[in-house]
């Protein structure tokens, strides 16, 4: 009997479980039933646009509306939908008026833009990883990303979705955790209209016509969106490769030779923020006794089977004949992902990727073996071998290398000993809740002398994040560099091939104007200091730790501490250059033939103007401390090589010299924040005293 009612009472249990596992999300407008007031489901027709994924719900205008389920914030902020496939957005202040904020935004927006489609926005991430997002609302209280919401909790009261819907309502959709489209209607336990997407039948080949459209449309494409060209390559350059690379297809072309010249493109217009994708690797895997890998100038074995253990870190002098320094400079036709003249990740990706680039860029070295030449004139035969799936061990293992600032998490902070505080940083895509656990440790942690900001392998995120910790790490203001930003055009034709924007869209405002004897369009601000927080705001010694993957935002974190000599900067040049970043806005032109697709940054972000040899101009940031990658650095004979150096210069008593940067960037840093809040509170005696004395 007890066994009896044991097994009953698990039973419930697992069907209470169950239950609240299926249990349909709540309606987010509060009060109503789930289905109320739909107007337009997936795939049906806002005028001539197709409505694909969203769901729109009417509402009385300033009905509640809740959150579906128990989620976490992941955005925020205000939003205008200028179609179903795209919108602009900013971010929510604190205490501004809603009406007149959406006003501003939409005369900023321009070309005609009703201020009453201007809306907030809000994004929660659920359990199982799916997000949801909801446009239309006015957000009455202000939402921190990270933070958790629970099932029914109000979000904001309702407004007005879409320029196309006339009726007050929300925008609803889902994406999965991929961040693919995903049905909105199911969830609610509705009968749904959505229609996943279709996987596309893959293209194998391309005939020479369709070869050379898509060529035209790509370099088309860069010449019209892409408004650093010129620091890379010049227009006469640009159009002799684009006849020659039409030239060189004359027959069907296999999709795999036709992603050889997506890569040569890529590595001529590198870019640390241009990718494509969408020709899949195809074809049987091989591996090798041995890999060639660029240990400084040099060519050297940097990985070995079982039983080549001997040959590791042997120099090379020729591959088949082929002198080492050939080698490297065929290797560096098919390297792209790097900003203008940056140096070090190109020798990096060399380390780990020579003898890939040999392999599949020589075709008649496909199903042979090669012939390694060393420096003592002996000789390795190198096989290769098709992968069958078993299991392969190498000499020596890359695991502590591949992981340093690769925790999993995004951020990590501790105390490596009594006097020494560290942060390591894996992105700057960090929400409210997180920025503020590393304002809070630092601020606890302000009596210690130094402090490691790691930043390597950080591929960036957003900006305002990235200045939120640079005013944590200084008590005084950081120096106001002159900048600005470049855009091609107001609108682009090239759009015509875009996914992401129509052809007919103006993604520039009268902000971007015209400057004689230049080409594009400018836009120019007043320069501003970033000021120290109120909080945490570390007055000791700064280390910021960098390396060849230290992109974007982690590249103008370490850009800021070295122009206002705030900090020492120690590992290997930056993959994003210093004084500019093309980035912000992105365009992705889908090639019409083979379907790849190009990710283009349409904005010229110049960080600074100053020209000075210290940084030369399209080289990263370039360390106060360089640390070269060795051989002994991938195979972690001696630990982490660069912490170490840091730690190292700590001991040492290694710190800033002269200022590299003259007198003027010691003028943003002159006065200390203690300084700054006397001051202001001075200011704001004076003045209630002032004011007492008008009330007498």
């Amino acid at each position: 009997m007890i066994l009896k009612r044991l097994f009953l009472v698990l039973l419930a249990a697992v069907s209470f479980v169950t239950a609240s596992a299926d249990e349909p999300w709540q309606w987010p407008i509060a009060g109503a039933e789930a289905g109320d007031s739909i107007i337009y489901k997936p795939q049906t027709y806002i005028g001539e646009e197709l409505n694909f994924y969203h769901l729109f719900i009417a509402a009385p205008l300033d009905a509640v509306v809740v959150a579906p389920e128990d989620c976490v914030v992941t955005s925020v902020g205000w939003n205008y939908s200028p179609s179903l496939s795209s919108a602009t957005s900013s971010s929510i202040e604190a205490g501004e008026d809603f009406d007149t904020r959406a006003k501003d935004m939409a005369e900023g927006i321009g070309h005609g833009v009703d201020p009453k489609y201007v809306n907030h926005s809000i994004g929660l991430r659920v359990a199982d990883g799916r997000t949801i997002y909801i446009s239309g609302l006015c957000i009455d209280r202000a939402f921190k990303t990270g933070e958790s919401i629970a099932r029914g909790d109000t979000l904001g009261r309702v407004r007005y979705s879409y320029r196309m819907v006339e009726e007050p309502s929300v925008m609803f959709s889902v994406t999965t955790r991929g961040g693919k489209v995903d049905d909105p209607m199911t969830p609610f336990g509705l009968t749904t209209s959505f229609i996943p997407p279709q996987e596309l039948k893959p293209v194998t080949e391309l005939t020479v016509e369709q070869a050379h459209e898509d060529i035209d449309v790509m370099i088309d494409a860069f010449i019209d969106c892409y408004p650093s060209l010129d620091d890379l390559i010049s227009r006469e350059e640009l159009e002799k490769y684009r006849q020659e690379t039409k030239a060189s297809v004359t027959e069907t072309i296999p999709i795999n030779k036709f992603r050889a010249i997506m890569e040569r493109t890529n590595a001529m217009l590198h870019d640390s923020h241009v990718a494509y994708w969408g020709i899949p690797m195809s074809g049987e895997q091989r591996y090798w006794d041995v890999y060639i890998g660029r240990v400084g100038d040099d060519v050297r074995i940097v990985l070995a089977m079982d039983g080549f253990e001997e040959y590791l870190n042997r120099r090379v002098t020729s591959v088949d004949g082929i002198p080492a320094d050939s080698l490297l400079r065929m290797s560096a036709q098919y390297i792209g992902g790097y900003d203008a003249a940056v140096e070090e990740y190109l020798k990096c990706t060399q380390f780990g990727t020579l003898m890939w680039s040999y392999i599949d860029y020589r075709p008649d070295t496909e199903g042979r073996g090669c012939e390694v030449t060393f420096d003592d004139g002996t000789s390795l035969h190198v096989e290769g071998h098709i992968w069958r799936g078993e299991r392969l061990k190498y000499s020596p293992s890359r695991r502590d290398y591949l992981s340093v600032n690769r925790t999993g998490k995004n951020f990590e902070v501790k105390m490596l000993n009594d006097s020494v505080a560290y942060i390591g940083l894996a992105t700057f895509q960090l929400n409210e809740i997180e920025t503020e656990q590393i304002r809070d440790f630092i601020a606890a942690h302000h009596s210690a002398p130094h402090l490691i900001f790691d930043m390597r392998n950080n591929g960036g995120g957003h900006d305002e994040v990235m200045r939120k910790l640079l005013s944590y790490c200084s008590d005084r203001p950081y120096v106001a560099v002159e900048g600005y930003s470049k855009v091609m055009h107001h609108s682009f034709p090239s759009f015509a091939h875009a996914r992401n924007y129509t052809a007919d869209m103006e993604l520039f405002g009268d902000e971007y104007v015209a400057e004689e004897g230049r080409d594009g369009l400018y836009c120019r601000s007043e320069a501003k200091p970033i000021m120290p927080d109120s909080v945490a705001h570390y007055g000791g010694k700064l280390y910021v730790l960098i390396n060849e993957n230290s992109c974007s935002a982690a590249t103008l974190f370490p850009a800021n501490v070295l122009r206002s000599h705030r900090g020492l900067v120690i590992g290997r040049e930056t993959r994003t250059a210093y004084h500019y970043m093309t980035a912000l806005k992105f365009v992705d032109i889908c090639l019409p033939n083979s379907r790849v697709t190009w990710h283009i940054p349409l904005v010229k972000c110049v960080f600074d103007t100053t020209e000075n040899p210290r940084i030369p101009y399209g080289r990263g940031v370039i360390p106060d401390i360089y640390v070269p990658l060795t051989y002994e650095e991938v195979a972690s004979t001696d630990g982490d090589a660069i912490l170490n150096r840091a730690l190292e210069a700590i001991a040492n008593g290694e710190y800033l010299g002269e200022n590299p940067f003259g007198d003027d960037a010691e003028g943003g840093c002159a006065v200390p924040v203690w300084v700054w809040w006397t001051a202001a509170a001075v200011v704001l005696i004076l003045l209630l005293a002032l004011l007492r004395r008008g009330k007498r």
